[in-house]
Parts: C-alpha cells; sequence; structure tokens
C-alpha cells in the first residue's frame, strides 16, 4: 500500500510540472483543474497544451464525476461551453444537437457525429486529462470500424439522400446494422446541407457535404447518383430505378425507408412569361450555382423576389449585405469603399401576397421589424401583391408586371413561395397519405406499409414533447434529421435490437418513440439571426421581451392555452436553446413565468452558469 501511494504521489509531481502536463509516444496525461473547482452541472473548457498536440477539451461534472470530451459541436464546430448542461444533455447553444455527458454520443441533430471521449484520473484532488494524441487532434467521432465487414441477411432500401435519408443511412451503420443499406438520389452529388443555399449561396459543394466519398466507402453506403425511383411494388418489396443512363434496373427491401423530400412550388401556369429566362428557384447546389453566376453578371442589376419564405428573405439579406466584389475579385485595381459598394449593389424588390413577411411564422411585430431590416440595407417591399406576367427581351425577362397595375424592372426573378412534397410516386399505393399529398406516420416514422418508415418533410407527425398526436408537419432540417435517426432506431428495434438483446456493435440505447423539439434558425443577414424551437400555430400570441426595432435584441415567447410553446430569439443565446431544454424535460412555461421575467422559465431548468 506504501508502494501504491507513492507510485501515486511521484505521478501526481511529474503531471504537475511547468506545463502541467506529460507524453509518452501515444499518450498525454494533462492536469486540468482541481477536483473542486467545478460544480456538479457545470462545464469548462480548457486548453491542452503539449510539445505534441494543442487541443480543446470540454470537462463536465455531473454527480460528483467528471466527464471530458471534444470541445465543438460536430454541426457547425460552435464551443460547445456556450450551449446547456442540463439533465445529463449537452445541447449546442446555436443549432440545438445534444450529446449525452457520459459518453459523447449524439442524442439529436442537425449534427453527424458524436463528440471524442477521453479519460480521467483523480490523482490527490486534481483532475488528469488521459488521451492519446490522435484522439485529441479529433473533432468528432464516428463508430464505424476501419475494417467493417458486412452481410446480406437484410436490406434497407432509402429512396432520397437528402437530411433525413442520409442520416437515417448513416445512423443505421453507425449503430450495428450490417446488411446492405442502398440510397437512391435525382442529384448528382454527396448528400450536403441544404439549408446553407439560401444563406451563404457561395459556398462551395464541398464546404456543404454531410461526409466526403471516401466515408461513403467506408461506410459501406451504397448511394446511387441521379438515379429516379420509378415505381415500387409493396407486394413484392421491390423498388425499380433508373440510372443516369436510363437503364432500368430493380432490387427488393426488407425494410424501406421513404425520404423524397420537397421540390418548389411553381407560380400558377394561368401566368404568362414563366419560360423567359432569368427566372429562378433554389433547391439545389446547381439551382444555387445558376444563381450566383447570374447575380454575377455586370447587367444583372434589378433582381425581384417572389414570395417571403425563408428562402426569399435570405436570398435578399444575402444580395443586399453579402455579395462579395464581383467585378474586380481578381483585379489589382483597388477601389475605395465607396466605389466597391457602388460596383456590387442590385437593387432588390421583395413582392409578397401578405400584408407583412413572415407574419404566420413570427407574428406581425416581428415581421414588420424584420422587414425594416431589409429596408434599411436596401430592399424594397411590395406587399399584398400578385403577380400578373413576365414581359422580356430576346428571350431574357426584364419586367415583372402585378394585377394592381405596377410594373418592376426584373434583370433576374427568384420564386421562393413555399415548396410541395414530392409524393406523386406513392398515389394510389397502400400508404395513408393527407388529402395535400403528405405521408402520415406514427410516432415510430412508420407507415401504414409494414416495414416501410418515411422522414422527412413529407410526413406528418405526432410531436410527443406537447402531446400533440392528431399531426404535425414541422420541415426544418433538424426535424428530418431526427426523423432518419428515429426510423435507424424502429428497424434495429425490428431486427430484435432492444434492451433485453443489446445491439453487439453498440451499446446506446434505442429510441422508442420519435421525442424532440423542433429546432431552426434563419439568417436574414450576415449580421441578422433568429433562433428558433418549439411548435406553435398562432404566432401572434405573444410576449416580446427587448428590442426589435433597434439593436434587433429580443425574445418572443408564443403561447397555446397560456402555456408557452414555442419561443424566438435573436443575439441572446443560448436563451432558445435553454427553453428546448424545458421542452424537452415536459416542463411546462406558463405565462406567468416570463410576463415580466424574460428568464423565467430558468426555474424550471437546473443549470449552472458556465465557467468560461
Amino acid at each position: 500500500m506504501n508502494k501504491l501511494k507513492s507510485f501515486i504521489g511521484n505521478l501526481s509531481t511529474s503531471i504537475t510540472t511547468a506545463d502541467d502536463s506529460s507524453s509518452s509516444s501515444n499518450q498525454i496525461r494533462h492536469r486540468l483543474c482541481k477536483v473542486n473547482e467545478l460544480e456538479n452541472g457545470q462545464m469548462k473548457e480548457f486548453e491542452v497544451k503539449t510539445p505534441v498536440v494543442e487541443a480543446t477539451v470540454l470537462l463536465l461534472k455531473q454527480n460528483n464525476r467528471y466527464y471530458a470530451l471534444s470541445s465543438r459541436c460536430t454541426h457547425c464546430k460552435l464551443p460547445l461551453v456556450k450551449g446547456v448542461f442540463a439533465n445529463g444533455r449537452l445541447r449546442c447553444f446555436a443549432y440545438g444537437s445534444c450529446y449525452k455527458a457520459e459518453t459523447g454520443d449524439l442524442e439529436d441533430h442537425p449534427g453527424h457525429g458524436s463528440l471524442q471521449k477521453y479519460n480521467i484520473d483523480i490523482v490527490d484532488d486534481q483532475v488528469i486529462l488521459v488521451a492519446r494524441k490522435q484522439d485529441l487532434e479529433k473533432v468528432e467521432c464516428t463508430k464505424i470500424p476501419e475494417d467493417l465487414q458486412c452481410d446480406t441477411k437484410a436490406t434497407v432500401l432509402i429512396v432520397g439522400a437528402g437530411a433525413g435519408g442520409f442520416t437515417c443511412g448513416d445512423t443505421l451503420r453507425q449503430n450495428g446494422f450490417r446488411g446492405r443499406i442502398i440510397l437512391f438520389t435525382r442529384e448528382g452529388s454527396l448528400p450536403y446541407d441544404r439549408v446553407e443555399l439560401s444563406k451563404q449561396p457561395l459556398k462551395s459543394p464541398k464546404e456543404l457535404l454531410l461526409r466526403d466519398q471516401p466515408y461513403f466507402r467506408k461506410a459501406k453506403l451504397e448511394l446511387n447518383l441521379d438515379t429516379e425511383v420509378k415505381s415500387i411494388s409493396f407486394h413484392s418489396k421491390t423498388v425499380t430505378y433508373q440510372t443516369l443512363g436510363k437503364q432500368l434496373k430493380s432490387e427488393q427491401y426488407d425494410y424501406l425507408v421513404l425520404a423524397t423530400g420537397l421540390r418548389p412550388r411553381q407560380l400558377s401556369k394561368n401566368i404568362n412569361g414563366q419560360e423567359l429566362r432569368g427566372i429562378h428557384v433554389l433547391r439545389s447546389l446547381e439551382d444555387a450555382n445558376n444563381i450566383v453566376n447570374k447575380v454575377k453578371q455586370e447587367q444583372t442589376k434589378n433582381i425581384v423576389i417572389i414570395g417571403q419564405s425563408f428562402i426569399g428573405l435570405e436570398l435578399c439579406g444575402w444580395l443586399t449585405t453579402g455579395l462579395p466584389n464581383f467585378e474586380h475579385k481578381n483585379n489589382n485595381n483597388k477601389l475605395s469603399a465607396e466605389e466597391q459598394k457602388s460596383e456590387q449593389k442590385k437593387n432588390v424588390t421583395v413582392i409578397m401576397r401578405e400584408s407583412v413577411p413572415m407574419k404566420k411564422i413570427f407574428g406581425e411585430k416581428v415581421g414588420r421589424a424584420l422587414q425594416h431590416i431589409h429596408e434599411k440595407n436596401g430592399a424594397r417591399f411590395i406587399s399584398s401583391a400578385e403577380i400578373q406576367d413576365f414581359t422580356g427581351e430576346s428571350n431574357m425577362v426584364t419586367h415583372v408586371h402585378l394585377t394592381t397595375g405596377e410594373s418592376v424592372a426584373c434583370d433576374m426573378a427568384i420564386v421562393a413561395i413555399g415548396s410541395e412534397p414530392c409524393t406523386e410516386i406513392y398515389k394510389n399505393s397502400p400508404i395513408e397519405m393527407t388529402d395535400d399529398n403528405y405521408i402520415r406516420v406514427n410516432d415510430r416514422l412508420e407507415t401504414s406499409v409494414e416495414n416501410v418508415m418515411a422522414v422527412g418533410d413529407i410526413t406528418e407527425y405526432p410531436l410527443k414533447i406537447f402531446n400533440y398526436d392528431q399531426g404535425i408537419r414541422c420541415q426544418h432540417w433538424q426535424m428530418a434529421c431526427s426523423e432518419g435517426h428515429h426510423a435507424a432506431d424502429t428497424i434495429l428495434h425490428k431486427l430484435g435490437y432492444n434492451s433485453s438483446n443489446p445491439n453487439p456493435h453498440n451499446e446506446r440505447a434505442l429510441k422508442q418513440e420519435f421525442y424532440t423539439v423542433p429546432i431552426y434558425w434563419t439568417t436574414q443577414n450576415k449580421n441578422t439571426i433568429i433562433r428558433y424551437c418549439g411548435y406553435t400555430t398562432d404566432a401572434d400570441n405573444c410576449i416580446i421581451h427587448g428590442d426589435l426595432d433597434g439593436e434587433f435584441k429580443w425574445v418572443a415567447y408564443y403561447l397555446v392555452d397560456g402555456y408557452v410553446r414555442a419561443c424566438a430569439q435573436s443575439q441572446l443565446d443560448p436563451l432558445s436553446s435553454e427553453v428546448a431544454e424545458v421542452f424537452y424535460q415536459k416542463r411546462n412555461i406558463r405565462k406567468e413565468d416570463i410576463e415580466h421575467d424574460m428568464y423565467g422559465y430558468r426555474k424550471y431548468l437546473n443549470i449552472k452558469i458556465n465557467s468560461k
């Protein structure tokens, strides 16, 4: 025993030298803090600097135990120390990705990787990080072995490779499924972060990819690009598809996941001139590239956005505040700041049916404030207006004519009037659908056909956090990812993996029902971001704290029957993530809780103010 004490004492002395760290060829030992420096429920970020590696780690304390994880969210690589640590979960302050504190496992999206977990030793009241150099250099980890071996015992076919489809396939593979996973997509690129197309259209395709080609090979995810599914036989469990070369092929499935997503809604066919060049929609990488190329052209001065959707207003913000100097990007002749501003300025007009933009989503007060922000940046709004027709010259659009009689000069038009589901292939099938062509699923994402799931924006589903069993639609990136995740868990359940028969490749507990908090964000311009959590259909029944008209720093609580059911905020991070965590715990925030105190919900959330 004395020899053991002596060994520990010597170890502690060697660790707490000038740089507080030691390393072997593969292992790093680094002193982080004293054992009583953090309280239960607190977290703190530490820099680890050694001769062989520099990194940051996040230290968390829960139930008198310490846990060390990689410090950045796997979605956008933002510092998790700014987020929320409560009830054993770590939630990103910005986009809502959730991780289990004990393991770093991803519990909710939009991230797609888990956090790297490191070991902790307690030596003489010192908290010691123990980690391999290569692990400290990683931002995230996956659970796919380098020598993955698959079999043909079961096949999962996924129709669509967007947020929901890709996440389903990836979650299956990361959680132990070793059968075939085959994805079909009409697009010609690997799955990518579609919501960034309207927020940052200039991002390169490589920057937007969810995973690169080597990852798909390693995970043995069979991705069929430029492929259209032509028919599905639910009786014989066969999918027939057409490749880029127009060949018809078929595959049989044991489990089928429908994830065909949305397409842009078109203007009425009665509107003349829609065949003119210069009229765009935004859905794909190709669409974004076409828009950017058109905006770059010197003769494109007058841009008309039709609609006040997220896509429309985000593009409006980009056009008025986010454009680089296209004309002189590669020119050594330097222009003055005023000259550059003049060169890149576009005349942007937003035409909308509604009287106030985004009124149905954020309410009239927030909508008017958003409009004022865009107007201050140079955009013009024409409200309560309808398109009558387009006219042009040399087959190029030059004007948009309104039913009010007004004519707007237009070198380029972007139609952003919403979306509609790509579900026509399921018509006249056993799949139960709504009257407007959405697929009804239960709380396990199952359709009315056995072993067929549906995920993403084409679904109508129960929202369990508020006990909404009648079915809702919440068409956001995070929700589509979360649905894909749960559909994978449903398949694993069907294969027999549960608490009594654990998955031999992964010990993560499978979700029993689709349970998540809706979260989304909108980048209205490079300085204006709104974050939202929850769900409501009555955006004008709200209580607002803060300044909408000046610095645009505010929070809106949306009420249903006297309880908060949604929250939107700008410049008050991590408020919406804290509220989301209250929702997740099924605690009811009452109107009187937040009526006079914008942080009144915190009584329901056992959190500590984080050490920075």
